[in-house]
């Protein structure tokens, strides 16, 4: 039995190391507001925001 967290991250987009070209591992982080990717051959990351971009303050 899979847990929501486990759910969603089966849900969210795969992605390929820019450099190698391997299947990244991902997670969540910030509150479940970004996608974490790490490449497990050569430690590449990058970091997706889940959903809108919250408005900016007023100044």
């Amino acid at each position: 039995m899979t847990t929501p967290l486990n759910q969603s991250l089966t849900e969210l987009p795969d992605r390929l190391c820019t450099w190698c070209q391997v299947p990244m591992k991902k997670r969540l982080v910030g509150g479940q507001q970004f996608v974490h990717y790490t490449c497990p051959k050569c430690v590449f990351q990058h970091t997706t925001r889940l959903g809108p971009k919250p408005p900016s303050p007023a100044h």
